[in-house]
């Protein structure tokens, strides 16, 4: 108890010193600052995994601009949705070179019904007939220095799902 006790007292003698008492402020500040800069870099977590088993696109064949829904199954990782931008793409999936691109919409923040996300757009109509590619690439900022700097957004794409365009 006696340490204890002078451990104390030299505590209490050096807090009497503003010098003593600046430099515990300017550690704790810094170290408290730079631990939820950290929390927040770290953040890696993707809102959704996109899982190829169960997922798919109906209908499995149709011709230059048809709709076609694709049924993607998901497993939610966060509670709170992120926004998030989605670039859809076909793809000769043989090659993997890019038939067409669509312009970049806004990521739905609608949770996923019975696991299961869905998305509806049409083929373009000079599609040439053959097997193609639906994939996704996905931007999401879920915090708020993910925001202020975009090359530390969550970019990832999804697995590739197959249909064929018929003439």
């Amino acid at each position: 108890m006696g340490n204890l006790q002078i451990i104390a007292a030299d505590v209490r003698e050096l807090w009497g010193f503003k010098s003593f008492r600046a430099r515990v402020f300017f550690a704790i500040i810094p170290t408290a600052i730079a631990f939820v800069f950290g929390l927040l870099a770290t953040d890696r977590v993707r809102p959704y995994d996109y899982i190829p088993e169960g997922s798919f696109i109906v209908p499995t064949s149709g011709k230059g601009g048809d709709q076609v829904t694709v049924h993607w199954h998901v497993r939610q990782n966060r509670t709170k949705p992120c926004p998030g931008i989605v670039e859809r793409l076909l793809i000769d999936p043989s090659t993997d070179v890019v038939l067409a691109t669509y312009d970049p919409v806004l990521a739905t923040p609608m949770p996923p019904v019975k696991g299961y996300l869905n998305v509806t757009f049409a083929m373009p109509r000079n599609m040439q007939a053959g097997v193609v590619g639906y994939r996704a690439k996905m931007t999401y900022t879920c915090n708020w220095l993910q925001a202020v700097f975009p090359t530390m957004a969550i970019k990832y794409s999804t697995p590739t799902l197959l249909f064929t365009v018929v003439e």
